[in-house]
């Protein structure tokens, strides 16, 4: 079984007394997640997080690397991928998609994320994040 490692960042910024969450709508695959990628040689984690958010939205973050969730899923036969997901606050704000692998870059409203997720790992994993922290509860 080969094993693949990601990070990636569930960002949120307060907007209009509401808080908001980027998700990404992958090119291939079509489905509404939180930006992440495959960490490259001698990167850390959060190194990646970083990376990867900026590569994928164009935003720039700042992460809370306590606060921190997995997933692990199969993303073709014989692959096993874990994903390490940061808690991220934005300090930019203006969404540039990274046209090659991302078909859709959003805000969305905190009521409507798990409508939009497509997959229920992702779910579970924003609602544990969510439990995380000390807003928007």
């Amino acid at each position: 079984m080969k094993k693949e490692k990601s990070c990636g960042a569930i960002i949120f910024r307060k907007y209009q007394d509401k808080y908001q969450y980027v998700l990404v709508k992958q090119r291939f695959g079509l489905h509404f997640g939180f930006p992440k990628g495959h960490v490259e040689h001698n990167e850390s984690e959060v190194m990646t997080a970083v990376r990867e958010v900026k590569e994928e939205t164009g935003l720039d973050v700042e992460i809370y690397d306590q606060i921190k969730g997995h997933t692990r899923y199969s993303p073709r036969p014989g692959v096993i991928k874990d994903v390490v997901y940061f808690l991220a606050q934005a300090k930019s704000f203006v969404l540039n998609r990274q046209e090659e692998e991302i078909a859709e870059a959003i805000w969305v409203d905190e009521t409507e994320v798990l409508d939009k997720l497509s997959f229920k790992s992702d779910k579970n994993l924003f609602k544990y994040i969510k439990d995380q922290t000390k807003f928007g509860n």
